[in-house]
């Protein structure tokens, strides 16, 4: 598996205003969605916007991979885990967590977090499908012809991916100040007093957050 180290979620530089980046050359163009997606300082329609150029640029197998090699499976999968927990609390009837101040409406279909949670669902397929492509079926025309048949459920794809591509997930209760960063960049893992680690699923945890990401992609919610 990768072991790559730096964080791709709540960076603090700066990024192309999304008015600009179409008119950057198409080979920079990846580059500025995925600062966008990785930025503490875009909204939420900011990177609603870049989610669904990624999902265009993600036919692409080379770019896929480009893109998950430099970890946009960071800032997907803590807009994922952010709304599945949120939705969870709320299902509980418990207080949402500090990470929100939106009513439940809002994480019902067509409320503005479930479209941005399904919108991060949609990525992720689309990726997983890219990755299996271009690693599973190379050199291999026998399971080339299976996924091209779609004979390999895009669940399965999925899971495979994230159970292949180490991603940066936040750390829950973290006691602050201990540890929690990642790399030897010092603070790579916190962000705003978030804490994050790099984080390699097993099979089992990749098939079940497969499962829920795969609903969501459907338009369906199963926490």
């Amino acid at each position: 598996r990768s072991q790559r180290m730096y964080l791709a979620c709540g960076r603090k530089g700066r990024v192309v205003p999304l008015s600009q980046i179409h008119s950057l050359r198409p080979s920079l163009q990846p580059r500025a969605w995925l600062d966008v997606m990785a930025s503490a300082h875009t909204s939420r329609s900011d990177k609603n916007e870049a989610m669904e150029e990624i999902l265009i640029l993600a036919k692409d197998k080379d770019i896929s991979r480009w893109f998950l090699e430099e970890g946009i499976l960071d800032s997907l999968m803590y807009i994922l885990s952010t709304y599945f927990r949120n939705y969870s609390s709320f299902l509980r009837e418990e207080p949402p967590t500090h990470e929100t101040s939106e009513q439940f409406i809002s994480f019902k279909p067509g409320g503005e977090a479930f479209h941005h949670a399904k919108l991060a669902a949609n990525c992720c397929v689309a990726l997983g499908k890219a990755h299996c492509a271009a690693v599973h079926t190379e050199g291999d025309l026998l399971l080339m012809s299976a996924y091209s048949r779609g004979s390999v459920p895009v669940e399965r794809q999925l899971a495979q991916m994230l159970f292949e591509v180490p991603h940066h997930m936040k750390v829950l209760n973290h006691p602050g100040g201990q540890g929690g960063s990642v790399g030897g960049g010092g603070n790579d893992g916190v962000v705003e007093g978030e804490y994050f680690t790099l984080t390699e699923l097993s099979m089992q945890q990749a098939e079940d957050l497969a499962s829920s990401i795969k609903a969501l992609d459907d338009g369906r919610i199963d926490v």
